[in-house]
């Protein structure tokens, strides 16, 4: 009878931990079933409301992050038109993204700023670029009509909601208005005047390139070989394009730099200790 009892608990313990096991997996990569029940729900859901489009289903996808299944459709012929649907592991559809992802423009923003993107760093990674960068990049400020008043968002942002889906547009011509440079710099003289020397000179070079920026987050520092204090890093934030000229350069560099330590909480006092 003992004996019968612990066959019973050892089969029921193995039952619970392969049960435990499954289910651990499921919640890591899904199951086959409930990707299956996911597919059939995103094509049936396309069938039902985008039945006059060429819109495909790519593929479904299991996140472990939110538990959903993903489902990924795209059109051959828009280039902005891809969304996603989230679909649960009973198959029922929670969300689809076709409104957020493609009417608000914001999937054509996002070609926008890759474009804007891969161009400021085939500048700054080129030959031609004079400065030793090891964090460079640019990118567009885009919001939505319904985020434009948000303190967050920088005053130059474009609206996304007024893009036309697969229109062209000119990237570095935008970037004069809505165009922010992130650049670290590692240079041998780090001073308010060798900051204005190379705010300069990225301003010809980009103006040269034909590159517009509307402004330019700029950090100035030694290499690392190099013994120094933090009081040898400048900074300046969302310094102006427009600000960027020879006369009273200097002062407004260093008056910037000490706008950027007020904003990350250093004071002189603080750096000098």
């Amino acid at each position: 009878m003992k004996k019968k009892v612990l066959k019973i608990a050892a089969l029921t313990l193995a039952i619970v931990l392969i049960a435990g096991v499954l289910l651990f997996a499921n919640s890591l990569v899904g199951n086959p079933l409930s990707k299956a029940l996911a597919k059939s729900t995103a094509e049936k859901h396309l069938e039902e409301n985008y039945a006059n489009t060429d819109y495909e289903l790519e593929e479904v996808k299991y996140s472990f992050k939110d538990c959903y299944y993903h489902a990924y459709v795209s059109s051959p012929s828009s280039i902005d038109t891809h969304f996603e649907l989230w679909i649960n592991g009973f198959g029922k559809l929670k969300y689809d993204n076709f409104d957020y992802d493609v009417t608000s423009g914001w999937n054509t923003a996002m070609r926008i700023d890759k474009d804007y993107r891969n161009t400021v760093e085939t500048l700054i990674e080129s030959g031609s670029f004079p400065y030793d960068v090891y964090i460079g990049y640019g990118e567009l400020a885009f919001t939505t009509e319904e985020y434009k008043d948000n303190s967050t968002i920088p005053t130059y942002a474009l609206i996304s909601n007024e893009l036309t889906v697969d229109a062209y547009y000119n990237a570095n011509e935008l970037g004069k208005s809505a165009g922010k440079l992130t650049v670290h710099i590692e240079d041998a003289t780090v001073s308010a005047e060798r900051m204005a020397e190379i705010l300069l000179g990225i301003r010809e070079c980009f103006d040269n390139a034909g590159v517009g920026f509307y402004a330019i987050d700029l950090t100035l520092e030694y290499p690392e070989d190099v013994d120094s204090s933090e009081g040898d890093r400048l900074e300046v934030l969302e310094f102006r394009y427009s600000d960027i000229y020879e006369d009273g350069l200097v002062e407004r560099v260093a008056e910037a730099n000490e706008k950027a330590k007020a904003y990350f909480g250093l004071t002189k006092e603080d750096i000098a200790e």
